[in-house]
């Protein structure tokens, strides 16, 4: 599942001056143009064609490229987030984590045809440098391994395995391998993405 983008692309590169702007659409369609070519490889005249905006209205909306930035990607993360939450509300049941794990394996491999993972992106290219970004970041992934951690005690409670490992830990382990499915999933073939997410569930038994 990947973000709607419908913010209306311009021909050249930033002709016209739009009076409003829908400011999700264009942070997810900007927060695409870093995800595709890097913050470094990234031109004003590429966040203007991405976004369908004028120079000036990017610059007065945000101040500066590392303004536009930092906001794409808070408004990413907090829609990665969001995604999560929904994803791992389910049931307490058995079947809680192979169902978190499977939505994953399922979308991982589309989302990662053609680069890694946005914030991973931005974690290996940025991060320690840039302290906004690192922190944005940080607080991503802490959040997440969480939302994973608290999935993780439902499902024991409910009978899924018998760790004795704490579940912070178990979150952690489990936000790891989500990660790094989306990075083997640019290589890696379904079938042997699937035993990863088999044995990352055996070894929680």
């Amino acid at each position: 599942m990947k973000p709607s983008l419908t913010t209306r692309k311009r021909s050249g590169t930033c002709a016209g001056r739009p009076r409003e702007f829908d400011e999700d659409e264009v942070l997810l369609a900007a927060a695409h143009a870093f995800w595709k070519r890097g913050y470094h490889a990234t031109s004003i005249d590429d966040l203007c064609a991405a976004t369908g905006l004028l120079r000036g209205s990017l610059y007065g909306a945000y101040g500066d490229k590392h303004g536009i930035f930092r906001a794409a990607l808070d408004r990413y993360c907090k829609w990665r987030v969001a995604l999560a939450e929904e994803r791992l509300s389910g049931p307490a049941d058995r079947e809680l984590l192979r169902r978190g794990l499977a939505y994953y394996f399922q979308t991982v491999a589309d989302m990662s045809l053609d680069r890694a993972c946005f914030m991973t992106n931005t974690a290996l290219e940025l991060v320690p440098q840039d302290r906004e970004a690192a922190e944005i970041i940080e607080h991503t992934f802490r959040r997440m391994s969480q939302l994973w951690s608290e999935a993780a005690l439902r499902a024991r409670d409910a009978g899924a395995f018998k760790t004795r490992l704490d579940e912070r830990a178990v979150g952690d382990y489990l936000f790891c391998i989500v990660q790094g499915l989306r990075v083997l999933a640019k290589i890696y073939q379904p079938d042997e993405l699937a035993q990863v997410v088999d044995l990352a569930l055996r070894a929680l038994e």
